[in-house]
Order: structure tokens, then sequence, then C-alpha cells
């Protein structure tokens, strides 16, 4: 919707498609669930690609923090 591609809504609720599955559809997927314009599909997946990496981004963020979190606590232990 922020991409003022509401019409897709609909169809894609209807397909089941949140969030997760969202970030692994690609062009021929989505022209599937009725992105008939190429335009619209460019916009998707431009901003598809974009929260995939933000996704990645904050995944590895976790688990470096959680690497330190680890260190910190086996170093605590051996204190």
């Amino acid at each position: 919707e922020s991409l003022n591609l509401e019409q897709y809504v609909e169809e894609f609720s209807a397909h089941g498609v949140d969030g997760p599955r969202l970030l692994h559809l690609d062009g021929a997927k989505l022209k599937a669930l009725g992105v008939g314009s190429s335009q619209d599909r460019a916009v998707l997946k431009r901003k598809l690609k974009e929260l995939s990496l933000a996704v990645e981004k904050e995944r590895k963020a976790q688990e470096k923090a959680e690497k330190q979190r680890e260190k910190q606590k086996k170093r605590d232990q051996e204190q």
C-alpha cells in the first residue's frame, strides 16, 4: 500500500502471501499473482530487494550481539 500498489493486496492475501513469503517472490511469481504491469513488478522487486538486504543486515547484527553476549558470559564465569 505504501507503494501505491494496493490493488494487489487482495490477490496476495488470497494466496497467503505474508511478509516472509513476500521476500521470496521474483518477477515470474509476481506475474503469476496478477501483477501484470512490468513497471509495478519492477517497483516491487526493487523494494523487496531493499527489504531482503535490511532483513539480512538485522540478522547479522543480532548474531553479532549474541556472540558478544556469549563471550561476556564466558568471561564473567572465568572470573
